[in-house]
């Protein structure tokens, strides 16, 4: 389901190009989402060159070697639509395989950015791809640059003037994560996170923003000097600069992970973990059987709010409002079990299906982790910058090692930063109250008389600023965080005392800090090898191996996983790379952890009732007592009900409207369309797995084989084929999504007579024997509102997709168009028509538009 062609030369130019490169080497465009401007709109480097193409390229993970030369051979001569390409940079997906690319006349520029260095542009060209939900640009900023701690700097942490903050209506009392670009004469990027600096301070100093020299990606060449205003040596640069915001900080929740439970001590697993997991089940029973849907999503949650355009029409005073998702509404599946008072609404397919799979995930993680919510911060530094009676007075790293200045009423602490490596990384912490604090400050500025006014500013502006973390610069190392906007959260002694007192007691047995090896630098005609070695996320892989050591009662082997783990976070910065020995044998010693395998399940009857599992399993012995306390959701078949219910039982929900046979007609097209697109996506994903199967199977019977090739040839089956499934399962995501978004596309543009057409949808749907989605996806706010209705209950809005302004249309040869209404201030509103596909019948769409091209027209 793909807009493949626009009749808008302007904003085909804006749009992110996503091609794949397949093993022999050859180039294809692949499907883009319906309806999402993935476009350089938000982003510095659509603001820094204007008319730069810019293509997303995405290239196997598994390959032969001659593969692999194939595919860099034509990374590096990459010809697409009369344009070259050129492979600039990466941003996080260089992990899966995905890199940047954009036209030959804006690559040498680019390159000179990143100081022809293509590690530092695999790692931080995303800088320059970010996107940012605020932006400004500015013809005269003044930037200056100095050595981290120097004026209340820290790690990758800066300032910014009020005015600047204002501006960008962002509360003072916020710590921002930043993206800039500077400096045209010879051009830098900086990323971060800043506090704000009175525009006192900044008119004495003469500065807008300070910047650490740890937040210059890369690092900037050159020697410093006195800067005389700053009364300290650095860098100034003055001229135009673009500022974008990426984030605000923000207090909210983290869920558990297996990883943290794992190093629970025994006392807080059984009289801590275990109480509170059994409390939630019980409770999420409860809300089950009574069928008491409000309560039951206050126990598993609501779905998170989906978005197709982040960065259009984006209200500034929407970041001050992220955690209010009530105002968002409710998915359809989630808005109609609210709105029915008769316990029918889940026996509709689709609405049973949706709710099983959340089930199932929050089943999961319930008896993997316990269902733990703990509060979560953006990680921050103590640094202070004020004016005092004519003194600029700075002060940074000045609080204790073991506290930390957050909005927590307990005692103290764990400062839990993802992924976690090992015990050693919960971080036991105390909390200080303003009693320690306001003393310890003044010590630290050099001066006994700060006035109360004063202190209180300090404390709201830069010490506690709503959803921050404050740590000494050393104790966020030790768990490897910096101040560029790491997340933490925080597991409070009021809430978990065994916890925090076992984690105490276990001291200090091992450390491994964030290392700092030799940073990796290769020639820039190197820059294609460079990018394939940054793909593949070993990560995941390594710590699920990490806790099936310490699952088996290992954590000699766990320890030495730690290395390799750290390895595989800073092999692409610095010349490191993982010992696959290491890795290798420690996987042939050690068998996976039993629970492992069903992390992604979709119903819960598919979570096995009991699991054997060794007695040093904490996290399979909390699986098995809780597994046992979840029951099974309807049943031990999961799908049964006492009395089941299909489609058509739902067939008089709507009634009493008049329905054109066109209107009959057609949704019985779209209802066609959605089935044949639907059933296609669904069949080649049992083909990939049963695929994926087949390799474990061969792999299993070999992994201990003598025999290098054999395990050597099983392995690479088994990945090709994991990595099939992956990239599958993104595309299958994509498709849906698109999908979907067709069919509300379609339905948005039958404005008049809604009623009716859900009426015609519905008979269409109930007709048949499908699961009633597209009814769902198409008319979710008529449905929600006509189960209100019949039964009695309450109205519940439904959260709608952001989508531009515009309807999905066919003409008479079912050829199906996008047509995106566009404001004329000069005249008649227009419409810009995108051509989608054509449906021939069965399973048969056609994506190339081979008609003559629809003329712009006016409504």
């Amino acid at each position: 389901m793909t807009a493949n062609r626009t009749q808008n030369a302007a904003l085909d130019q804006q749009l992110i190009l996503e091609l794949r490169i397949d093993a022999s080497g050859e180039v294809t465009r692949k499907p883009t989402k319906l309806g999402r401007k993935d476009t350089l709109e938000g982003k510095l480097l659509g603001q820094l060159y204007p008319g730069i193409r810019v293509a997303r390229v995405s290239v196997p993970y598994e390959l032969t070697p001659y593969e692999q030369s194939v595919v860099e051979n034509r990374m590096a001569s990459l010809h697409y639509g009369g344009v070259e390409y050129k492979l600039v940079g990466a941003s996080g997906s260089a992990k899966d395989g995905k890199f940047y690319f954009v036209d030959q006349a804006h690559a040498g520029p680019i390159a000179e950015r990143f100081q022809h260095w293509p590690e530092a542009a695999i790692v931080y060209f995303a800088i320059l791809v970010s996107d940012c939900k605020l932006m400004v640009e500015e013809p005269d900023l003044r930037i200056a640059v100095v050595k981290d701690h120097v004026l209340g700097t820290n790690d990758c942490r800066g300032w910014a003037r009020e005015s600047l903050y204002r501006k960008l209506k962002i509360g003072t009392n916020r710590f921002c994560q930043f993206r800039l670009a500077f400096d045209a004469s010879e051009p830098k990027q900086a990323k971060g996170a800043l506090k704000a600096m009175s525009d006192h301070v900044a008119d004495r100093l003469a500065v807008d923003i300070i910047l650490p020299e740890s937040a210059c990606k890369p690092a900037l060449k050159g020697s410093v000097r006195f800067v005389p205003q700053l009364g300290t040596s650095g860098r100034m640069f003055t001229g135009p600069a673009i500022l974008g915001i990426k984030q605000i900080s923000r207090q909210s929740e983290f869920g558990s992970s297996y990883t943290l439970i794992e190093h629970a001590s025994e006392e807080a697993l059984q009289f801590e973990l275990k109480l509170w997991a059994l409390q939630r089940i019980k409770t999420m029973r409860k809300a089950w059987d009574e069928g008491d849907y409000q309560a039951l999503f206050e126990v598993i949650g609501k779905s998170e709010v989906t978005t197709i355009d982040d960065g259009v029409n984006f209200d500034p005073d929407s970041l001050e409002r992220e955690d209010d998702q009530a105002s968002e509404g409710c998915d359809p599946a989630e808005a109609v079990l609210l709105a029915d008072r008769s316990g029918n609404a889940i026996k509709i397919p689709y609405v049973f299906n949706q709710l099983n799979r959340k089930l199932a995930r929050w089943a999961f993680r319930a008896c993997t982790s316990a269902d733990l919510k703990l509060p979560s911060f953006a990680l921050a530094d103590d640094g202070v910058l004020i004016e005092h009676r004519g003194r600029v007075l700075s002060a940074s790293d000045w609080i204790p090692e073991d506290s930390t200045i957050t909005s927590l009423t307990a005692e103290k602490g764990l400062c839990i930063r993802y992924p976690i490596r090992m015990q050693e990384d919960l971080l036991p912490i105390r909390h200080l109250t303003n009693e320690e604090l306001v003393p310890a400050l003044k010590q630290a500025l050099g001066t006994a008389n700060l006035d109360e006014t004063l202190v209180a500013t300090i404390l709201e502006r830069q010490l506690r600023m709503e959803g921050t973390y404050i740590l000494h610069s050393k104790t966020a190392s030790k768990n490897g965080g910096d101040f560029d906007f790491d997340t933490i959260c925080v597991m409070p002694s009021d809430q978990f005392p065994k916890f925090v007192a076992g984690r105490i007691a276990y001291g200090q047995k091992f450390r491994q800090e964030k290392t700092k090896h030799q940073k990796a630098k290769s020639p820039w005609w190197n820059a294609c090898p460079v990018a394939m070695k940054a793909r593949g996320n070993r990560i995941g892989s390594i710590t699920d191996l990490k806790t099936s050591c310490i699952a088996a009662g290992r954590p000699d082997l766990a320890y030495k996983l730690v290395e390799q783990l750290q390895n595989a976070l800073d092999s692409l910065k610095h010349r490191v790379e993982i010992d696959e020995s290491v890795v290798s044998e420690i996987r042939k010693e050690v068998a996976p952890a039993p629970w492992l395998r069903h992390k992604r399940e979709r119903r819960v009857s598919d979570l096995p009732a009991h699991l054997e599992i060794a007695d040093t399993d904490k996290v399979g012995r909390l699986y098995n007592l809780l597994r046992k306390e979840l029951g099974f959701l309807p049943d031990e078949t999961g799908n049964g009900f006492e009395e089941k219910m299909g489609i058509e039982d739902f067939r008089g929900l709507f009634s009493g409207d008049h329905v054109t046979r066109e209107m009959f007609e057609e949704c019985q097209l779209v209802n066609s369309i959605y089935g044949d697109i639907a059933s296609r996506i669904v069949q080649r994903e049992e083909e990939v797995k049963q695929q994926l199967k087949d390799a474990q199977a061969q792999w299993e019977t070999v992994r201990q084989s003598e025999d290098k090739e054999q395990r050597r040839s099983a392995v690479l089956a088994r990945n090709r084929a994991q990595a099939a499934l992956w990239e599958h399962e993104q595309d299958a995501r994509d498709q849906f999504s698109s999908l979907h978004l067709f069919i509300h596309y379609w339905a948005q543009g039958k404005q008049e007579n809604r009623r009716a057409w859900a009426q015609a949808m519905n008979a269409v749907v109930t007709g048949g024997t499908g699961s009633g989605a597209v009814l769902f996806q198409s008319f979710p706010q008529e449905v929600v509102d006509a189960f209100a209705e019949v039964t009695g209950g309450q109205r519940v809005r439904v959260r709608m997709p952001k989508t531009v302004n515009g309807y999905a249309w066919f003409d008479d040869e079912r050829r199906a168009f996008l047509v995106e209404r566009i404001a004329n201030p000069e005249g008649p509103e227009c419409e810009k028509r995108v051509f989608l596909f054509q449906y021939k019948g069965k399973r048969d769409l056609l994506f190339e538009n081979t008609s003559a091209p629809v003329p712009l027209g006016h409504s």
